[in-house]
């Protein structure tokens, strides 16, 4: 699963953006060192400059690479190499990391950063669907709005999961319609991805969705909204 588009060419700008600066600030301290032969290690016309741009460029690191161990290794790298010398070599080898950095995501090779959106989003969602049922009152509906978007969470994991599957499990009918829930988990335990007893719990869980978008109000209550809550939530720890 892609990126959002502006999410992706905002990142690639980025790099272009960090990439011009550090090649444009390097350029101006060996101008500046070989104007001022005796201050050629601190720059002093250009150490805020310089700062600023190492912070830019580690936080979209960080933003590229997440918590991961690559993540720790270059930018403990960049820190190790700036923390005492503000040179034009400096900047070159990080914008040499920048260049590295760029093709290796322009190529397709951290899908794990796509991972990390999609589950930060499915997240932030859960969280909602959590705040609905908490600011509910017993006895009432207002357990139904979570049910609704706890059912939209579950089926947006599902349709990545079909996406991630070598070969991909079709998340449309043949005429172009897309497939409901429960065509989605039929096939993905058909794929292997999962076993019949999950497939079943996520049957339920479809079923409650079901009730709630058609207006089936009193075939579920709010512990069934509950417990597919929870359901999903580790589903979703575990898949995705």
């Amino acid at each position: 699963m892609p990126l959002p588009p502006a999410l992706d060419q905002k990142i690639r700008s980025r790099f272009d953006e960090l990439i011009d600066e550090t090649d444009e600030l390097s350029l101006k301290m060996r101008a500046h060192n070989k104007a001022n032969p005796g201050r050629v290690t601190s720059n002093y016309g250009h150490i805020s400059e310089f700062q600023a741009v190492v912070v830019k460029v580690l936080s979209l690191i960080e933003t590229v690479l997440g918590d991961s161990q690559q993540r720790h290794e270059v930018t403990e790298s960049i820190r190790q190499r700036t923390r005492n010398s503000g040179t034009p070599s400096v900047l070159e080898n990080i914008n040499g990391t920048l260049r590295g950095l760029k093709d290796v995501y322009e190529n397709g090779f951290l899908d794990d950063l796509e991972a990390r959106v999609a589950a930060n989003i499915s997240a932030d969602y859960m969280t909602q669907v959590e705040g609905l049922l908490d600011e509910g009152q017993p006895g009432q509906y207002d357990h139904v709005p979570g049910a609704v978007l706890c059912g939209a969470v579950l089926e947006d994991a599902l349709r990545r999961l079909c996406e991630r599957q070598t070969p991909q499990v079709a998340t449309r009918k043949p005429n172009g319609d897309p497939k409901n829930l429960n065509s989605l988990i039929q096939d993905l335990q058909k794929a292997n991805v999962f076993n019949k007893l999950k497939a079943d719990q996520l049957r339920s869980w479809a079923k409650v969705r079901n009730y709630a978008a058609h207006g089936e109000f009193s075939e579920f209550n709010r512990d069934d909204v509950e417990l597919m809550v929870s359901g999903v939530k580790n589903f979703l720890a575990d898949y995705l």
